[in-house]
C-alpha cells in the first residue's frame, strides 16, 4: 500500500457493480479511509472508516470536493449509454484533477480486449486509457474481462424457439473468462501500492463457450440437457462478437480468482 499510516481511497464509481465490491472489500482489509464517489445522494449510515462524496464526472460537479486529501483514486466509474461524456471526457477530468491535487496513484479499471475487437464503445475505452496516459498523473491501467454478472444477464435473457430450444445470444464458439467481483476487488486491492502504467491483462479462472455457459447457467436453475440453437442476432454487433469467437476478450496465460461462474450462478437461484 501507498506510504505508512492510513490510506485515503476516492472509489470512482462506487456504488456500481465494481466498485461496490471494492467498496465493501476495502472497508474490511487493511488501514483505510475509504471515500465513496457517486452521483447518487449517501445512505442513511456508513461504516466508520467511510465518508461520502457527491459528484458527477460527466459534468465535473463535485470532483474537485472529493479529491481534497486522497492519495489513491480507483475509477471504476462507466457509462454505457453516455461513454463519450462520462468514460473519455470525465474520467480524462478526473485524471487531470487528480494530478493537480497531487494523488499518488490513479488506478484506473479497463476492459480486456478493447484494442483487439471493434466496438464503437471499447474504442471510447481505449480513449480514456489515452486521456489518462497524457493526464500527468502517476497511473495504473489495469484491463479486466467481463464479470460473471454480465454473462449471468445476456443468459437470462435467452428465450426458447417453438421446439423448446434456447436461442443463444451470441454463437456457440464465442468465448468469456468472465471473473466474480469479489476476487476482481481483492486483485485490484493487492496492486495499489505504486503506480505501474499498463499492468498485465488478467481474467477469470475458465473460458468458457458460450453454449458451456448457457449450459452451467440452465443447470443451476434444474434444468438437463437442454438444446440450444444459434441466434440470428447476437447480443453485439457482428464485427464486435468476432473478437469474442477468436477470444480476443481472454487472457488464457494469465488467470486469477476463486469463484467460478459455475459457483456465482448457484449462488444467484439459492
Amino acid at each position: 500500500m501507498v506510504g505508512g499510516g492510513v490510506v485515503n481511497i476516492l472509489v470512482a464509481g462506487g456504488t456500481g457493480t465494481l466498485g461496490s465490491a471494492v467498496v465493501a472489500h476495502l472497508q474490511t482489509n487493511g488501514d483505510h479511509a475509504v471515500r465513496v464517489l457517486s452521483r447518487k445522494p449517501a445512505p442513511p449510515s456508513l461504516m466508520a472508516n467511510t465518508s461520502w462524496a457527491r459528484g458527477d464526472l460527466a459534468t465535473g460537479v463535485g470532483i474537485t470536493a472529493a479529491l481534497v486529501g486522497i492519495d489513491v483514486v480507483i475509477n471504476c466509474a462507466g457509462d454505457f449509454e453516455n461513454a463519450a461524456t462520462t468514460d473519455v471526457r470525465g474520467v480524462a477530468r478526473l485524471a487531470e484533477r487528480s494530478a493537480n491535487f497531487g494523488v499518488r496513484h490513479f488506478f484506473h479499471v479497463s476492459i480486456v480486449g478493447i484494442d483487439r475487437i471493434a466496438y464503437p464503445f471499447y474504442q471510447q475505452k481505449l480513449e480514456a486509457e489515452r486521456a489518462i496516459m497524457a493526464s500527468g498523473v502517476r497511473y495504473s491501467i489495469q484491463r479486466l474481462p467481463q464479470f460473471h454478472s454480465f454473462v449471468h444477464g445476456i443468459l437470462a435473457r435467452m428465450k426458447q424457439d417453438e421446439h423448446g430450444a434456447y436461442v443463444l445470444p451470441a454463437p456457440a464458439d464465442a468465448k468469456f473468462q468472465p471473473i466474480d467481483v469479489r476476487d476482481a476487488a481483492v486483485y485490484i486491492s493487492e496492486r495499489l501500492g505504486h503506480a505501474a502504467e499498463r499492468l498485465p491483462d488478467v481474467a477469470g479462472i475458465d473460458i468458457l463457450r458460450i453454449d458451456e455457459a448457457a449450459r452451467i447457467y440452465l443447470a443451476a436453475r434444474g434444468e438437463d440437457d437442454p438444446v440450444f440453437v444459434e441466434p440470428e442476432k447476437a447480443f453485439m454487433p457482428d464485427s464486435a462478437i468476432e473478437g469474442y469467437r477468436r477470444g480476443d476478450n481472454t487472457v488464457p496465460e494469465n488467470r486469477y480468482g476463486r469463484i467460478s461462474f459455475g459457483e456465482y450462478v448457484r449462488e444467484q437461484v439459492s
